[in-house]
């Protein structure tokens, strides 16, 4: 048995970010340490819990049997102790320098970015808020770690330390340059299929799901140009040679900026459905509760409006 007199707590912060990465470098990242700090770290580990913990293999690093056992204990000394220890009581925003980060994918960065910062300079000017920008694959990861306080948009995620809500949902919309010949009339099945379009191969794999319909309907759709972003797709569209299927919301900015119509289209395009995430350790922070509600009420006009509309 470990005695707890002799076991330096500050290990279990390195011990839980090299079980979520299994990686030296990436938890040297997360941490902010060195790889060399890391590494000793995980010898002294090794040490005092008589375990490898993580042992090298051909696909890379590997928890132990040991390890898996440990990592929920892990995590839940952890999470009580930022809760019950590191919490504050109140906030003020208007006096707070507290750092809090928000999470977004790159369409919500570029759609709702501007509005969100504008709020919290207004409510909170001292904070240091910083946004970055999620992928569906790593925002349970982010929300595990405590890197993202809080995470928006159009995510999937099933781990039940992870709390969510539902805040509004939006199809995607066919967009084309106005005067083509795409927004004459509207289109049929087949030349919706024809049309040569823009496509991003995004977690929402909406490119694939209309790709299925339409082969379920007899068609095809083969004419595609592959782009990295939706970001990318305003200045190729006005060339008026091309159509994309984008998110809603996306496209009323697309269109204020741009000369870009919606299309109408002869098939229900996807839904797109945002939400608010968060981990359960955060729940009761009285910051991220006030960051969730000032969220919540800025984007009011969407959630009470489009809410299961386009």
């Amino acid at each position: 048995m470990v005695d707890i007199r002799k076991f330096d707590l500050n290990l279990l912060p390195v011990l839980e970010a090299l079980l979520i990465h299994q990686n030296v470098s990436r938890a040297a990242d997360d941490l902010d340490m060195s790889q060399s700090a890391v590494s000793a770290a995980l010898g002294r580990l090794r040490v005092l819990l008589g375990d490898d913990l993580l042992v090298r293999t051909g696909r890379g690093m590997r928890p132990t049997t040991r390890a898996l056992e440990l990592k929920a204990t892990v995590s839940l000394v952890l999470d009580q102790v930022r809760d019950e220890l590191m919490s504050s009581e109140s906030f003020n925003p208007a006096e707070s320098t507290r750092s809090i980060t928000l999470g977004l994918s790159e369409v919500g960065c570029f759609v709702l970015g501007a509005r969100i910062i504008k709020r919290v300079r207004t409510e909170a000017p001292n904070i240091q808020f910083k946004l970055t920008t999620l992928s569906t694959e790593v925002v349970e990861d982010a929300l595990e770690r405590g890197s993202t306080d809080l995470a928006l948009g159009p995510f999937e995620c099933h781990r039940s330390t992870v709390f969510q809500r539902r805040l509004y949902e939006r199809h995607y919309v066919c967009l084309a340059a106005k005067g083509s010949t795409f927004c004459h009339e509207k289109m049929t099945l087949a030349q919706f299929a024809q049309a040569p379009q823009l496509v991003v191969k995004s977690p929402s794999r909406v490119h694939e799901i209309i790709s299925q319909e339409l082969a379920e309907r007899g068609h095809t759709s083969a004419n595609t140009m592959e782009i990295p972003s939706f970001l990318h797709a305003p200045m190729m569209l006005e060339t008026g040679e091309f159509i994309s299927v984008v998110p809603g919301q996306l496209a009323d900015v697309f269109n204020t900026h741009w000369d870009l119509q919606i299309v109408d289209v002869p098939m229900d395009l996807p839904l797109r459905t945002i939400r608010l995430f968060w981990h359960r350790r955060s729940n009761t922070d009285h910051a991220i509760r006030w960051l969730r509600n000032m969220i919540v009420d800025e984007l009011t006009s969407e959630i009470s409006s489009l809410s299961g509309n386009i």
